[in-house]
């Protein structure tokens, strides 16, 4: 098989064979939830939000202070309740189960937009204080699509596509985006679009990161499209023996990555398009997490696209440095 070729990000060439790393940890970019406790005040809400953040999407903590200030509160809202949610399938014993606790965040989403008492969970209740005290127009259905794409795929079931896992992509992280948009009161389609191609790659890279943590779980299973899989005669079982020796592996993720960098190739050829409309500041900030979905895919390139290295186990130092120069030139 002829080599791959290296992705265009930042002028990053491939790592000779030579400097591959072989040993395989278990990842850590999602931390287990732990129990929310049942808060009723916004501010404790607000403080276990952050907390759940730190912990478990650390690159969406760093984002909060970005925000606009009176976005922030929905940021915490928003990104905890993908926290949330995202941890459903890891926290159940069997699928039945997680759809039963899919149904309660339907209906927790429901009771707080309709106004009623919100359940004494810290999203939910931060959720009411945006909703009825600060008054971001927030969509219900752009929730809803986020539960019913994550319910779709419980149980660690694979993506049947490349389509499908770019769908799923857009459903969830997408959705995250345009709920951001809209806690800023910008509507417009063409900083929808560039939310959009964010959101995927953000999506996309997400699954890459979340490989080592399902493979070496207590279900163990591999996420990746079952089309790519074939293309390049990947099996499951290889990778849950063999972690990032598992042939095929490595051009099934590159495969995968390509398609998170064209999606932000897109989204800055849009932001450039846009006129200056989406480098204004407060919709500017709600694209930042291209700026962490870039770093983690110009490093999995660097691990020659094992998501196994040891190197992607930890946290980019750098994260920091890079949000900044982003919002110092309205670039990600």
């Amino acid at each position: 098989m002829p080599p791959r070729p290296a992705l265009p990000l930042a002028g990053l060439g491939r790592v000779p064979a030579a400097r591959r790393l072989a040993q395989h940890q278990r990842a850590h970019s999602t931390a287990p939830a732990a129990q929310p406790p049942k808060l009723t005040s916004p501010d404790a809400a607000r403080a276990y939000c952050l907390s759940l953040l730190q912990r478990s999407d650390f690159a969406s903590s760093l984002l909060t202070p970005l925000q606009h200030p009176l976005a922030r509160d929905a940021h915490l809202a928003i990104r905890a309740f993908n926290v949330d949610i995202a941890a459903v399938d890891g926290s159940v014993s069997n699928v039945t189960v997680g759809k039963m606790r899919m149904q309660f965040w339907r209906d927790a989403v429901a009771a707080t937009f309709a106004g009623q008492r919100p359940p004494a969970e810290p999203v939910a209740v931060l959720l009411a204080k945006v909703l009825h005290s600060d008054g971001a127009p927030l969509s219900k259905s752009w929730f809803a699509r986020v539960i019913s794409a994550r319910e779709q795929y419980l149980g660690s079931a694979p993506f049947p596509s490349i389509d499908a896992l770019e769908s799923y992509a857009e459903n969830t992280y997408g959705s995250l985006h345009y709920l951001a948009l809209e806690s800023v009161h910008q509507h417009s389609a063409t900083l929808d679009h560039i939310g959009s191609h964010v959101g995927k790659a953000e999506g996309i890279a997400a699954v890459l990161r979340g490989i080592p943590l399902l493979a070496t779980s207590g279900t163990g299973g591999v996420v990746l499209p079952l089309d790519v899989c074939a293309e390049h005669n990947l099996r499951q079982e290889d990778v849950l023996r063999m972690g990032g020796n598992a042939p095929g592996l490595k051009d099934a993720v590159f495969k995968v990555a390509t398609l998170a960098n064209d999606h932000l190739i897109t989204a800055r050829k849009m932001l450039e398009d846009s006129k200056g409309e989406g480098k204004q500041a407060s919709a500017f900030a709600t694209f930042l997490p291209a700026v962490p979905t870039s770093l983690y895919l110009q490093r999995l390139e660097k691990a020659d696209f094992d998501p196994f290295s040891p190197s992607l186990m930890k946290r980019a130092w750098t994260l920091p440095w890079r949000l900044y120069r982003a919002v110092s030139h309205k670039q990600f």
